[in-house]
C-alpha cells in the first residue's frame, strides 16, 4: 500500500470515529418555524400617484431571519432580524417609521396571535439605513408544542396598494 492510501485510509477512520450519530435518526423540534410572508417581506414607498422609478422614495426589506429558541417544560423563542432600505431619487432625506407584523399560526391554517410594531430607520448620508429588532414568542407548555405545529410569520403591514405593487413587480 502507498503512503498515500494509508493516510486516506486513516482520514477517514477518523472522520468516521467522530461522526458518531445516526443519519438516519429523526430529531423533532417543538421550535416554531419561522419565515418572511413572501410578498410582504419588502416594502416600496413613492412619492406622489405614479409608480415610476423616479417616484421611489424608498425600498425596505426584512433580513437576516434567525431563531434562538429553547425547549423544557414550556418552549420559548427569540426572532431577530434586520430591516434595512435604501433611499430612492424621491427621497427627501431623515428617517422613516414602518409598520411591521409578528404572527403566530398554528398547524399551518389558524392564527393565534398576530402583533404590529414599529421601527424607525436612520438614514444615512449613504442613502442606507438598518435597524435590528427582536422579538419574543412563548408557548406556554410542551404538551401544546407537541400537539400542534408552530410558525412565527413577518412582514411589513402594507396598505393595499403596496400589496399590489409587490404582486405585481
Amino acid at each position: 500500500m502507498s503512503v498515500r492510501v494509508v493516510l486516506m485510509l486513516g482520514l477517514l477512520l477518523l472522520l468516521g470515529a467522530c461522526a458518531n450519530t445516526n443519519p438516519l435518526q429523526v430529531t423533532v423540534s417543538r421550535c416554531p418555524a419561522v419565515a418572511v410572508v413572501g410578498d410582504a417581506g419588502t416594502l416600496t414607498r413613492f412619492r406622489g400617484e405614479d409608480r415610476n422609478v423616479e417616484n421611489v422614495a424608498f425600498t425596505a426589506s426584512i433580513l437576516n431571519v434567525k431563531l434562538d429558541c429553547v425547549e423544557g417544560d414550556d418552549v420559548r423563542s427569540q426572532v431577530s432580524f434586520e430591516v434595512g432600505a435604501q433611499a430612492g431619487e424621491a427621497f427627501s432625506g431623515g428617517s422613516v417609521t414602518l409598520p411591521y407584523f409578528v404572527a403566530v399560526m398554528k398547524d399551518n391554517n389558524q392564527i393565534v396571535s398576530k402583533k404590529i410594531y414599529d421601527v424607525t430607520l436612520n438614514f444615512g448620508s449613504d442613502g442606507h439605513a438598518v435597524a435590528s429588532q427582536i422579538v419574543a414568542q412563548h408557548i406556554p407548555t410542551i404538551d401544546q408544542a407537541r400537539r400542534y405545529n408552530y410558525e412565527v410569520l413577518l412582514g411589513f403591514q402594507l396598505s393595499v396598494n403596496e400589496a399590489v405593487f409587490n404582486m405585481e413587480r
